[in-house]
């Protein structure tokens, strides 16, 4: 998979699947933008990237905000002169039951795990169109296949509503040469469920047939596949990552 003077954005890329997403994407030749709430660490990583001669540009991002998503976007072009690849990683997690999710947890897991997902793609349109070219890929979840297990309702229905995103704008963006698609991972090895106790980790592995967490390499590879020109005849697709949690018919 070469990404040869392709310039991606990767949301929620400070850590986790963003972060080894970007480092992936750089080693293959693409210019990189690290977006991050998290500055001093996307920063970090930048100076790593780009002391080994990579092109990568750290940029802080509250993926809340359609104003700072546009400014995202218009730095990226400034720089690299194009964008062709977006990762709608940025997210967030919860285990709140059902009876405890207040509006404002609601608002604020719908705002960073959904709307950015539309208004990011949003923004990267005129210029991908321009092109005739890109490759979006929205994260997702097994539980937005499923309703999840061990998480709150909130996150299960923002991870499905970006699947119904991520069909919407691969129909209605065919024949222009971007494609879009989805990546629905099972429980993954990158400490986004450090807050569950011993027993709902223990719970979780139970539910998963091949035994153990995903690796975060396991997932990269999986976005980077979607990205690429490999994956040119594929759009409004779910790529499960799961160890056999979900297996649709």
């Amino acid at each position: 998979m070469d990404f040869e003077g392709r310039t991606a954005i990767v949301t929620g890329a400070a850590r986790g699947i963003g972060r080894g997403t970007v480092i992936k994407l750089a080693a293959r030749g693409a210019n990189v933008v690290i977006a991050d709430i998290d500055y001093g660490v996307a920063k970090e990583l930048e100076d790593r990237l780009t002391a080994q001669g990579y092109a990568a540009m750290a940029v802080e991002v509250d993926v809340k905000s359609v104003d700072v998503l546009q400014s995202m976007v218009k730095k990226t072009v400034e720089r690299f002169g194009s964008v062709d690849i977006l990762f709608n990683n940025a997210g967030i997690f919860h285990k709140t039951p059902i009876e405890d999710i207040t509006e404002e947890e609601w608002d604020n897991m719908s705002a960073i795990n959904l709307k950015s997902v539309f208004f990011a793609t949003q923004a990267v349109l005129p210029y991908m169109k321009e092109k005739g070219y890109g490759r979006i890929v929205n994260m997702s979840s097994f539980s937005g296949r499923s309703g999840g297990i061990s998480n709150g309702l909130a996150y299960s229905a923002t991870k499905a509503g970006i699947l119904g995103l991520s069909k919407g704008f691969a129909s209605r963006l065919c024949g222009t040469g971007i494609n879009v698609n989805a990546i629905a991972p099972g429980s993954t090895d990158t400490g986004i469920l450090d807050g569950l106790n011993d027993a709902e980790m223990k719970n979780l592995m139970m539910k998963i047939p091949m035994g153990r967490f995903a690796r975060t390499e396991e997932v990269v590879d999986a976005v980077l596949f979607l990205c690429s020109q490999e994956a040119s005849f594929i759009t409004g697709a779910i790529l499960d990552v799961n160890g056999g949690m979900y297996c649709p018919s």
